[in-house]
């Protein structure tokens, strides 16, 4: 971002964006579109509801960091780093989610790839390789990723991205869920039609979660494979005669 403008980049994408959605469709459903339709903004009116929309941002990313990321991304879907490294996998609804929003990162790596971050991870845990989790690999790994520039850049623009996409998949949802009331009691085209906008913008912005999601992990494996040497193995010690 500018430095002129008082928003990091995270800020924008992940909270101001899911702020505004949540705003608009409680001034759709409660105020009458009132502040959709006010024709005369001044910039403290602007620099208000702006404000208020970064505060509801950040009070639904609590919420959606439980129900998309930790219960589906995590507990109903395989964890990225369990997928990539092949620790567990895929089952039925890993395949058609990776299918059904082209998220190809969220696949397995390449077999001599994720054999050599298991090996590497492994030593540097000491820990059997049949004994390594996904989680430990991960932080094992991110801050070797992390002190390469190019791989730390890419890392921010896939967190930006997810967090954008995660925040406002829930704030479409809760969207939807508003709308959907609205429109079961006003019968509105309008109404059902901006319920199901909401609908598929959740959906579709979920998908995306988890395209940047699992893309995050599969940078820091990736990197560390690059940059970390593989460990020495010694050669047996020979038998006694």
């Amino acid at each position: 971002m500018k430095d002129w403008f008082p928003f990091t980049s995270y800020d924008f994408y992940a909270y101001l964006t899911a702020g505004m959605i949540t705003l608009a469709a409680v001034d759709r459903v409660f105020l009458g579109s009132m502040l959709a339709s006010q024709a005369n903004w001044t910039f403290v009116n602007g620099a208000f509801w702006t404000a208020v929309a970064y505060l509801v941002g950040q009070i639904l990313a609590i919420p959606s960091s439980v129900f998309l990321e930790h219960l589906l991304g995590r507990r109903w879907l395989r964890a990225p780093s369990h997928v990539l490294l092949g620790l567990d996998p895929p089952r039925l609804r890993e395949t058609c989610v990776r299918w059904a929003f082209g998220a190809r990162e969220y696949e397995p790596l390449p077999v001599a790839t994720r054999n050599s971050v298991l090996r590497k991870v492994a030593a540097a845990l000491s820990v059997p390789e049949t004994d390594m989790d996904g989680e430990a690999a991960f932080h094992c790994a991110f801050p070797h990723a992390r002190n390469v520039a190019d791989s730390a850049t890419r890392l921010d623009n896939f967190l930006n991205q997810y967090g954008m996409c995660r925040n406002v998949s829930f704030a479409s949802a809760v969207a939807a869920g508003l709308m959907i009331w609205r429109a079961s009691q006003t019968c509105d085209r309008l109404d059902w039609f901006l319920a199901i906008a909401a609908v598929v913008l959740s959906v579709g912005l979920f998908g995306r979660f988890v395209k940047f999601y699992a893309a995050y992990s599969r940078e820091v494996f990736r990197t560390y494979d690059k940059v970390v040497s593989a460990p020495i193995i010694p050669p047996p010690t020979p038998g006694i005669p």
